[in-house]
């Protein structure tokens, strides 16, 4: 019956891996689909062997385990039962209900998406990781090809930092919250692209379901993430609509920022009302009392510590710069401690040397007009200030590691925009061109 079971996943996973790699992609990035597939699937893989086999620990067995008493809810009560459960999220009546409190309810959807794919292999992890695997993979190589088609001159670097950087490309793998929402993010990022530098009538409907669909599917495992991210789509938009429309050139700056500022506030307000925990008079507090937690779990490892850090916008603000910083870089090579710090220290040193590539550049090179500078702003903002949270929720580097892979590839993409770096990337991986279509721009900066 494994046999069987195996064989019939693989044959499914084939028929998805040969469709996704017949649709119109850019013909440049071709040679990377598979490559880049395989280190995706190979990634998640990794994760279970190191979970099960080596660690004995981890978030994935913990889904893992949830999602087998979903499974078993089909079994013995029937799908029925579990279908009613999969779409409301209400176990009442069910094993679950004493297990699942209203309050935490969204820990338990990465467990009930989990269940889909187990369900059809049969509770086998493996198999199920290979689905989810492939999903991430789907939804980013989705967004990667977008960038490559509307900015063509950074499409290798577009494909370094999202499908190849280590702790990116691992972290986003296998049974975790991060594939998902990896996965989720590419279909929302990329989608906004197309509707955004495309025509109209060119599946606009089917841009913006798939949009929708990927802010819903990082809602379900990270919230706070959804809401960034659609906050960072409409701060793009707004730059775009107000300071980048010609019809409004005649308009004071003065008065066009006020008009931002009133608008983004709104739409932001909006936002915080998604969750208590988003609450803009709890939020310090929420987000204190999760670097407090974490900061006992810490004790003798390293971690970025805030002595002076209190539950204030303005404390918060004051520690930005060494919050980013520490997020960004540490842990240093001189703080290993063991195999994974070590990696994670190598992985830094090499983010050290293309922020030293990036700076050298800028101050030769002096100012760079950029032609889409409403799409630069809203992406600094948005992985500045989630950067700067995720350093003071998270301060333990091993965790931060592993969280800071929904800001961490958008850090890579811009310093190998760089001429140096991106002179070094042409050189290694070269791309073949194409010819550019006419709903295109050139390219995202002029010298």
């Amino acid at each position: 019956m494994s046999i069987l079971i195996y064989g019939l996943n693989l044959l499914v996973l084939a028929g998805l891996i040969w469709w996704l790699w017949k649709q119109n992609w850019n013909i440049g990035l071709r040679p990377y689909f598979f490559p880049t597939l395989l280190l995706k699937l190979a990634c998640g893989l990794l994760i279970g062997v190191l979970s099960f086999y080596v660690f004995d620990k981890g978030d994935t067995q913990l889904y893992y385990k949830r999602a087998l008493m979903m499974t078993d809810l089909a079994h013995e009560q029937g799908i029925g039962t579990y279908l009613h459960y999969l779409f409301s999220n209400d176990p009442s009546g069910t094993p679950l209900e004493g297990l699942q409190r209203p309050f935490y309810e969204s820990a338990w959807n990465m467990p009930r998406l989990l269940s889909i794919p187990m369900l059809l292999t049969n509770d086998n992890y493996y198999l199920s990781s290979l689905y989810l695997s492939l999903f991430s993979f789907a939804g980013l190589w989705f967004f990667v090809n977008a960038l490559a088609r509307y900015f063509p001159t950074t499409a290798i670097p577009a494909i370094v930092a999202f499908l190849v950087f280590p702790s990116v490309v691992y972290w986003s793998s296998g049974v975790l919250k991060e594939s998902v929402l990896m996965g989720g993010m590419g279909l929302l990022l990329g989608s906004s692209l197309y509707l955004l530098f495309g025509k109209l009538k060119r599946k606009p409907v089917l841009y913006l379901l798939l949009a929708l669909l990927g802010l819903y599917l990082i809602w379900l495992v990270k919230y706070f993430i959804a809401v960034a991210l659609a906050l960072t789509v409409a701060l793009a938009l707004l730059l775009k609509l107000i300071f980048y429309n010609p019809k409004l050139a005649h308009i004071h700056w003065l008065i066009k920022g006020l008009a931002l500022l009133l608008l983004f506030s709104g739409i932001a307000w909006l936002g915080t009302q998604l969750n208590p925990n988003l609450n803009l008079e709890g939020l310090p507090d929420v987000v204190y009392g999760n670097y407090q937690v974490s900061l006992l779990a810490s004790q003798g490892k390293p971690r970025i510590d805030f002595p002076f850090l209190e539950p204030t916008y303005l404390s918060f603000a004051l520690h930005s710069q060494l919050a980013f910083i520490g997020m960004l870089f540490r842990p240093f090579i001189w703080e290993v401690y063991n195999v994974r710090t070590f990696a994670a220290a190598l992985e830094n040193t090499l983010l050290l040397l293309l922020a030293f590539g990036f700076v050298r550049d800028l101050f030769e090179a002096g100012r760079v007009k950029w032609r889409y500078g409403y799409l630069l702003t809203a992406v600094l903002v948005y992985v500045f200030v989630m950067g700067v949270l995720l350093a003071y929720s998270m301060p333990n580097l091993g965790t931060l590691n592993r969280y800071r892979v929904v800001v961490l590839p958008f850090v890579v993409y811009l310093l190998l925009l760089c001429k140096t770096n991106s002179d070094l990337l042409r050189y290694l991986l070269p791309v073949r061109k194409r010819e550019q279509e006419e709903d295109e721009p050139a390219q995202i900066a002029a010298d």
